[in-house]
């Protein structure tokens, strides 16, 4: 009996000419951090350092907008306008992850991806196993939150919400982890976990740290705090680290929606540190702390009713989420046709 024949789905034109951009941009970052780690060897840290860096630091936040799809061009924002170009900066004056003396291939992943490779160590395998099933239940997950969009009008804000939550930490911790493991294979070196559970982060101080994006934390401090808080006070150094993160972020948001900043981006993560000095202060006033139990809920529960107050808000009032909605239905879509031509070909 024969089944109906399901065609073999086409790649849109659309995904097929972010595959070109996505090459002619790794192309110009080869070329570009082959030049940063020549003139980083020849130059010594300082003003000189800089000014030479100064070309590949100003090419930095135009390369994202070599994408039109809203994923790959927030993903690169980040990757490149953010991290990359901070790690340009610290090198200028001869800080941060950033070696010349490394081989190129671990100064070019380094640079341009958010990785920190444990030096000196050699994988004995190229995937831990033990991380092999709570990835495979994040993606899994993800799977399932983008799905659950086809059915978003029927949603009331706050379950809608709860759903671009998810999307945004896993998305965003599955790319980090993606690109991190590629280039672990590729360089035969393991690197350092960015996330750690940060659902499990008993304190404002905790889930920022130690636990949420941990390459943006050291960064920063690096960048900010460490010249900040001698001068003007710790609470002024992590103030101003927020400042900058919440800056940043702004930054990140425009690349998504195309709209003038608001501030309230920048609000949201003052208000994280506000808080974090809120609990040194209470700490220091009272031995007592609340046990994990209370603690875990208290903290996301801050982070995420403030981020749904001063993040997502502005982002539902442009529109930015509705053409994130039509990118996932068409990878839906798409996954859709292709699981159909495989299951005729099987059938078959």
């Amino acid at each position: 009996m024969h089944h109906h024949q399901y065609p073999w789905p086409k790649l849109p034109p659309s995904i097929l000419t972010e595959l070109k951009y996505s090459i002619i941009v790794s192309f110009v970052l080869l070329a570009g951090m082959c030049y940063v780690r020549f003139a980083t060897i020849h130059i010594p840290p300082g003003f000189r350092r800089f000014i030479a860096l100064l070309p590949v630091i100003s090419l930095l936040p135009a390369l994202p907008a070599a994408f039109s799809f809203i994923h790959l061009r927030t993903i690169a924002a980040f990757f490149l306008s953010w991290l990359a170009l901070f790690k340009l900066l610290l090198l200028s004056i001869g800080k941060g992850p950033l070696d010349p003396s490394q081989s190129f291939l671990v100064f070019f992943f380094t640079a341009t991806l958010p990785v920190k490779f444990q030096l000196g160590h050699r994988k004995t395998s190229l995937i831990s196993i033990s991380e092999v099933p709570l990835q495979s239940l994040k993606t899994l997950v993800l799977i399932c939150n983008i799905y659950l969009y086809r059915y978003h009008p029927l949603y009331d804000m706050y379950t809608l919400l709860s759903l671009y939550t998810c999307h945004l930490y896993l998305g965003l911790e599955l790319a980090v982890t993606l690109t991190g493991t590629i280039a672990s294979i590729i360089i035969n070196m393991p690197i350092e976990p960015q996330f750690n559970n940060p659902f499990l982060g008993t304190s404002l101080r905790d889930f920022w740290s130690r636990r949420w994006n941990i390459m943006v934390s050291q960064t920063l401090r690096q960048l900010v705090y460490d010249p900040v808080a001698p001068r003007l006070g710790p609470a002024i150094g992590l103030i101003a680290c927020f400042l900058v993160s919440g800056l940043m972020h702004e930054v990140i948001f425009y690349y998504l929606a195309s709209t003038r900043p608001t501030g309230e981006v920048v609000s949201f993560f003052l208000l994280q540190g506000l808080g974090i000095i809120v609990e040194h202060i209470v700490k220091r006033a009272t031995t007592w702390r609340p046990p994990k139990i209370i603690a875990c809920p208290m903290t996301i529960g801050f982070v995420m009713i403030s981020a749904f107050w001063l993040v997502f808000d502005p982002l539902l009032r442009t529109g930015a989420d509705e053409r994130v909605l039509e990118e996932c239905m068409g990878v839906i879509t798409f996954l859709e046709d292709v699981a159909r031509a495989v299951l005729s070909k099987i059938r078959n």
